[in-house]
């Protein structure tokens, strides 16, 4: 069954586009303008909260691109929910054909060989060329995307409902 797989590169499968974060007097906490992430610090379980905006975007993300962290830590993943203003501390990655479920596990799956390219002295960094080279195994066909997406979308919303009961089971 393993013939129905390829290795690609990223950049054979998917769209990169490399935050630039705009100047800091652009930034607000007001809610006026773009949604702002410089890195990973409000990044939740799949999706970021914001708390800082931005009048003058540079770089966007689409709502559902994969954002990463490229900055220590490097490989932390979410969705965007809306489209937002990409700081230089993450970058936007979509799936050329669309599947950005799909795109989300599979990079969560190939993090560790993305992050063991990390250079930096004192905070390891990764940059486009490295996303770009990191290969993957995918199904060749985009049905079997779909469902193995589907499939772990599904475990991962119930493990966040089985995270809500224990909750409210420990107040």
């Amino acid at each position: 069954m393993r013939s129905n797989w390829v290795t690609r590169k990223i950049s054979d499968i998917a769209n990169i586009t490399m935050g630039q974060s705009p100047k800091s007097e652009f930034y607000n906490t007001d809610e006026v303008g773009m949604p702002f992430l410089q890195g990973n610090r409000t990044f939740g379980r799949r999706y970021p909260m914001f708390d800082t905006y931005t009048t003058h975007p540079t770089k966007i993300a689409k709502a559902g691109d994969v954002i990463m962290s490229v900055r220590a830590p490097v490989g932390d993943l979410n969705v965007t929910p809306v489209d937002m203003c990409l700081g230089r501390g993450v970058c936007g990655i979509r799936m050329k054909n669309g599947n950005q479920d799909f795109l989300f596990y599979l990079l969560k799956y190939y993090t560790p060989q993305l992050v063991n390219k990390e250079s930096g002295t004192v905070f390891g960094s990764v940059n486009r060329s490295d996303i770009e080279k990191l290969e993957v195994n995918i199904p060749k066909d985009e049905v079997v995307q779909t469902n193995i997406a589907r499939y772990l979308t599904m475990l991962d919303e119930k493990i966040t409902n089985n995270e809500a009961i224990n909750d409210n089971l420990a107040v």
